[in-house]
């Protein structure tokens, strides 16, 4: 087997075969000498040799996790993704904690048409934080299959035999998954019940209260988890998080909890200090970015140009992509980038020491305080500039963070931002805007037809807070005949009670259509089915946004204090629409009215704003990378190399 593993290292195929032949033509199947030569019947185009032996291999070896692996790999080369999907399977049921193969499933099982299930494996598989432990879940194997109705089914038997606060929460989980939201619920609430001190049941309550749109009742919860973990850097991340759709009462108050997250979780935590950064004369700036949302996610928008449009005369650009799951964006991702480290799972420690090994001068966050972040990285101080840019839209409080790149148009009215780092703007935007591959035509305004204008909220339902969902109230009783369509609703009470309230604000229910998120290609068509959007407030939608404007649809956007609450003015701003920007809730309400009453308008405006955007610098791709250098340039000059000590 050795002298057959060296001949497939060095390329050396048919030498690889030879030395095999022994144990192929044994009358007892070697797992290892099927897999080996499977390899090379693969590298011949022989997929269906590479079968054959695969399944010689799994079936005399099951515990076999690699030939598992590559028999659906192969699979999926023949198109056989159900046949993968049972590969995969049977792979994560000898070891439900193999992370390669979670991505691979979902891909596998949209594959197979199965888009549902590879919904639910997904959303399950990052609830449970891809952390598939037996030990400590009897439905492990389940929940890292993708089985959730068995899982479920597993659950309940066990609950009825000794309930406990554990089985309620992965139970309220798995149901999560399912978009079962209500059940899910209550199940996070028999599991605080039983355990007031369960942690991360608090935690998983007040996601799903925040999901279902209700904040108030979402903060004690997050607030009790930071109370129960207090070593804990992703439950303090996570109050600060949910504080972007609601506000903070008072300025003071996130000054406050910026610095005290500093405190306990900062640099001085790891005794960390900024390295000293190596002169620049004649070299690369090494600028590296890290995220775990290197795939079909909306920051490929916006980074994707950026990698294609560094200078590589000047940077040299490297990504760290902790990404559980890999696709067909991932791949475009790492071709742009200049060098590439998969990094998911590897502890912050080891993360820190690879940054330093590769000399990274410039390091950037592109995830805040959302899930699953990355700031316990940069607490331990691995490059001599640090910042923060794209991913979210508020400080880190991280006094070892230098930057937050923003805009000259956000930073110049955000009078109730507080922030630990230095606010550097990036010009007239904060990024460019890229659409998805596919030219979507827009489509004539649907009021021409109708007789009657359209409204739609396409934003997260945790944007959509108590006072949004008042003025889309005034803005419906005031222009007779218009409807709503609103999306990313979850299913269930939250349903339910919304509808009540449109009725106790006199607007009749039949007048609102609700519908699920969807698919991207469902929130695209969507728009061909309304007039004007209606931007979320506090916290705006920035993607949703842009996809509006590039679709034909104007918004309606509410200025805020704050940057969460300025991205939408901003964005109106730079394509010359100034007359949609609300000062105030009222005239938000009476900017939409007013637009709603100038069809002509409207359809005139739809027809050309495609162009506008494309001739805006939120497109100017070649732009605003060249400002985004300058910035770094700029950051390292007067950090770095000038000696600032932090």
């Amino acid at each position: 087997m050795a002298l057959a593993r060296q001949a497939l290292q060095s390329g050396r195929d048919a030498d690889a075969l030879d030395a095999l032949a022994p144990v192929l033509g044994d009358s007892v199947v070697h797992p290892e000498g099927c897999h080996l030569a499977a390899i090379v019947a693969c590298r011949r185009g022989d997929f269906p040799e590479a079968v054959r032996l695969l399944e010689a291999a799994t079936a005399a070896a099951p515990e076999r996790l690699e030939s598992w692996h590559t028999l659906a790999e192969v699979r999926l080369e023949l198109g056989q993704p159900d046949a993968a999907v049972a590969a995969l399977r049977a792979l994560l049921e000898a070891d439900p904690g193999y992370r390669p193969a979670h991505g691979r499933l979902v891909m596998a099982l949209h594959a197979a048409g199965q888009a549902d299930q590879a919904l639910e494996a997904y959303q399950m598989h990052r609830l449970l934080e891809w952390r598939f432990e037996p030990a400590r879940n009897p439905a492990a194997r389940l929940h890292a299959q993708g089985r959730l109705a068995d899982a479920v089914m597993l659950l309940r038997e066990r609950l009825a035999a000794a309930p406990g606060a554990g089985l309620w929460h992965l139970l309220g989980l798995t149901r999560q998954a399912q978009a079962h939201l209500d059940t899910a619920i209550a199940c996070f609430r028999e599991a605080v019940h039983a355990d007031p001190a369960a942690a991360a049941a608090h935690r998983s309550l007040a996601f799903a209260l925040d999901t279902a749109g209700d904040l108030e009742a979402a903060m004690p919860h997050y607030e009790r988890a930071v109370g129960l973990c207090p070593d804990d850097p992703q439950a303090a991340s996570d109050h600060l998080a949910a504080r972007l759709y609601t506000g903070w009462p008072d300025p003071q108050m996130a000054r406050a909890a910026l610095s005290d997250y500093d405190r306990r979780f900062g640099a001085a935590r790891h005794g960390a200090r900024r390295p000293a950064g190596t002169p620049a004369a004649g070299r690369r700036l090494k600028v590296g970015y890290v995220s775990n949302d290197l795939c079909s996610h909306a920051i490929a928008h916006f980074l994707e140009p950026v990698l294609e449009c560094h200078d590589r005369k000047a940077f040299e650009v490297i990504c760290y992509d902790r990404t559980p799951q890999r696709d067909a964006v991932s791949l475009r991702l790492e071709a742009a980038a200049d060098g590439w480290r998969r990094v998911d799972g590897m502890d912050w420690d080891r993360l820190a020491d690879q940054v330093r090994a590769d000399g990274i001068d410039i390091l950037v966050d592109l995830k805040g305080h959302f899930d699953d972040n990355h700031l316990p990285l940069f607490a331990r101080r691995p490059a001599p500039v640090q910042a923060t840019w794209l991913g979210y839209p508020d400080s880190t409080g991280l006094s070892c963070v230098d930057a937050w790149l923003s805009d000259q148009r956000i930073i110049e009215g955000a009078r109730e931002q507080q922030a630990s780092e230095q606010l550097a703007s990036l010009g007239p935007f904060f990024m460019c805007f890229r659409p998805a591959p596919g030219v979507t035509p827009v489509s004539a305004l649907p009021a021409l037809a109708r007789g009657h204008v359209t409204f739609g909220c396409f934003n997260t339902w945790s944007k959509v807070s108590p006072a949004m969902r008042e003025a889309m109230t005034a803005i419906l009783r005031a222009v007779p005949g218009s409807r709503l369509l609103v999306t990313a609703v979850p299913r269930g009470d939250t349903r339910a009670r919304f509808l009540e309230f449109l009725e106790r604000q006199g607007v009749a229910p039949e007048r609102v259509e609700i519908r699920g998120r969807g698919s991207h290609a469902d929130f695209v068509r969507a728009h061909d089915e309304v007039d004007i959007t209606l931007d979320s407030f506090p916290y705006n939608g920035t993607t949703t946004a842009l996809h509006s404007l590039w679709l034909g649809v104007p918004f309606v956007a509410l200025d805020g204090r704050t940057h969460v609450s300025r991205v939408g003015q901003a964005i109106l701003r730079n394509v010359g629409l100034d007359a949609w920007v609300a000062s105030s809730v009222e005239d938000y309400v009476r900017l939409a009215v007013s637009h709603a009453s100038d069809v002509a308008a409207l359809a005139a405006l739809r027809d050309e704003l495609r162009q506008r955007l494309a001739q805006s610098v939120i497109m100017d791709e070649p732009g605003f990378t060249r400002r985004l250098e300058a910035v770094y340039g700029a950051l390292w000059r007067n950090i770095a190399a000038g000696g600032a000590a932090g």
